[in-house]
């Protein structure tokens, strides 16, 4: 089964270049979702890493799509290689010219190396960005801070509870990865409302 996974970062962006190059590539399902490339706990991923079995294939269109992250992308690599699950990425070349497979597996972790380090400084200057719009919005009188989406105050009731849950597990002395674990959300969301209840 050949399993691919496509990724935008907010819904107002568009999915159709990754789906038609997964589509070309011959793949039979497809996961996706609009999610950030530095939150590493997105559900339909989660699915799909669940789902892959030894002998499946697994197909992006590109490793930023799977995160920006290097050391999570290097834990995505691992655990499909141990998995006996064969992965590719379509912006990777194969090197299937090369004869000798030491040379074309050597080559082919330096693109991957490569790839990460890329994704890595895409983020550090994505970030770099918002951080400058802020400082002009804030010059300008413009910036009222980023929306609370998980608090005591915000008026979704589930994102609400979460909240709460995630402040009970706290106080009862868990480790953020055992919250996350359990709870199934970002250690990203876990930090800050650790942040707020020390402050």
């Amino acid at each position: 089964m050949i399993y691919g996974y496509a990724r935008v970062s907010t819904k107002d962006q568009n999915l159709d270049r990754q789906l038609k190059a997964l589509n070309d590539y011959g793949v039979d399902k497809i996961y996706s979702e609009a999610e950030s490339g530095a939150e590493n706990n997105r559900p339909q991923l989660n699915k799909l890493l669940k789902k892959l079995k030894h002998g499946d294939t697994f197909i992006v269109m590109s490793l930023d799509r799977l995160s920006r992250d290097p050391e999570f992308l290097t834990k995505i690599i691992v655990l499909l290689d141990t998995r006996g699950i064969q992965w590719h990425a379509l912006d990777v070349p194969e090197f299937d010219e090369i004869e000798n497979q030491h040379t074309q597996r050597f080559l082919h972790s330096i693109i991957i190396e490569l790839k990460k380090y890329l994704a890595a400084e895409e983020r550090k200057r994505i970030l770099e960005r918002q951080k400058q719009g802020i400082e002009i919005a804030k010059q300008k009188g413009l910036y009222t801070g980023r929306k609370i989406l998980y608090g005591p105050d915000v008026t979704n009731k589930k994102r609400q509870k979460l909240y709460y849950d995630i402040v009970d597990k706290l106080n009862d002395g868990q480790t953020i990865y055992s919250i996350t674990k359990e709870l199934g959300c970002s250690n990203t969301l876990v930090y800050r409302i650790q942040r707020e209840l020390v402050n």
